[in-house]
């Protein structure tokens, strides 16, 4: 008996936890959400920031199509959302069927019980019941007759009242699922509308920079020279601290230790994929390798990192601790280079500069301001990683997409 009451309050405490959001699935993707919503947060005061500017230019047009892509995949992830929910809605369906099934039969059980148990109405005639026994056996089944009896009506009075607890948490369930859905719904319509208008827009700009064909060529040509300089500048400087790491290498053998190098690198690769984003806010408006130029079709662009577009004023920060291995001219702005042993992260397009070589640098240090463009208004982080022994065929050093490296904002 007291089984089977436990029984009943545990279902209900279960039933009733399940009813409120603890599903891994679930929270999965309200987190994928939360942080597709903090981009378009991001992205929304960014545009309204450059918005200010009259003249269109590739930049403003690659901070607009990457708003577009998160609202296709804030809309998809609302999407993933409806169809689990639609599941959950028919799995409870399913599952309150079966339970009225279940109480359908308990319910009969029940009422058969109550026809048996009315054979031998009240106490007095249990009684009697017993004693009219031919035997002394036959008086102690009769006596088990009696109490097992009772004991039956009620447990089945507890699990028809233990169904019926299901069924209702069932329906609460479904009904807070159908409120979810509706709330989900609103949402997505709300987000295409904003996408409808954002891709109007994308298409004028797109239009309006067509007219400007020369001029973007030259930024193009322009741009396409700098990554080339930027490189060459990179490689050299790596070359040179792979030669210094080697001598301290050499040197930490001789004393039998390890090299601070050696430790350095495994932390740092220890940490890929949760690296801090080196700005405090901003979204990656143009990705790492091969990318299609957004307004000249045919057009790629080899991009060695990513470009981050921040707010005016921010500042780059370093992903991890490490030594400056250099500051130096990029373009009209400043790069600086910081060596994490065998690793580097290059912070470029700054318009001005707070460390020095050789400076050691934490986690989260600010390593300059990031220039804003006077022409858009926009502010771009242009952020590279580099492994010191990763080369190709040809033995050129090449660089690792900083994506896999750093963790979602």
């Amino acid at each position: 008996m007291v089984k089977n009451r436990l029984s009943v309050y545990v279902t209900f405490i279960f039933l009733f936890l399940n009813i409120l959001p603890g599903n891994s699935q679930t929270k999965s993707l309200e987190n994928k959400i939360k942080a597709i919503e903090k981009d378009i947060k991001v992205a929304e005061k960014i545009l309204k920031e450059t918005s200010k500017n009259k003249e269109t230019s590739v930049n403003q047009v690659n901070l607009l199509q990457t708003q577009i892509n998160q609202r296709e995949n804030l809309i998809n992830t609302y999407q993933e959302q409806i169809k689990f929910i639609n599941k959950e809605i028919q799995s409870n369906k399913n599952e309150i069927s079966l339970l009225e099934k279940d109480l359908a039969l308990y319910r009969k059980e029940y009422a058969n019980l109550i026809v048996i148990n009315y054979r031998n109405q009240g106490k007095t005639n249990n009684i009697l019941f017993v004693f009219s026994s031919d035997d002394f056996n036959q008086a102690i089944r009769r006596m088990r007759y009696v109490k097992e009896l009772k004991e039956m009506l009620k447990d089945k009075i507890e699990e028809i009242d233990s169904t019926q607890i299901k069924i209702g948490l069932q329906l609460k369930k479904n009904e807070k699922n159908k409120n979810e859905k509706e709330s989900i719904l609103e949402k997505e319509k709300k987000e295409r509308a904003s996408m409808m208008k954002e891709r109007d827009k994308l298409k004028n700009d797109i239009a309006s920079l067509k007219k400007k064909e020369k001029e973007i060529q030259k930024e193009i040509d322009s741009k396409d020279k700098q990554t080339k300089e930027l490189r060459k500048q990179i490689e050299k400087i790596i070359a040179e601290e792979k030669r210094k790491a080697l001598e301290r290498e050499a040197a930490a053998k001789k004393k039998n230790t390890v090299s601070v190098d050696y430790n350095l690198s495994n932390s740092f690769v220890e940490n890929k994929g949760k690296l801090p984003f080196p700005v405090e806010s901003g979204i990656i408006t143009k990705k790492y390798g091969k990318i299609k130029h957004p307004t000249r079709p045919g057009v790629t662009i080899e991009n060695n990192g990513i470009d981050i577009t921040t707010t005016r004023d921010a500042k780059a920060k370093s992903v991890f601790k490490g030594e400056v291995s250099v500051v130096f001219i990029q373009g009209s702005n400043s790069a600086v280079l910081v060596r994490h042993g065998h690793y580097f992260t290059l912070y470029s397009n700054l318009d001005k500069v707070y460390v020095k070589k050789d400076d050691k640098v934490s986690i989260g240090q600010e390593i300059g301001r990031v220039h804003t463009n006077a022409n858009d208004g926009t502010t771009i982080l242009h952020f590279q990683i580099w492994q010191e022994d990763t080369t190709q065929s040809n033995g050129q050093t090449i660089p690792t997409n900083p994506e896999y490296w750093i963790k979602k904002m």
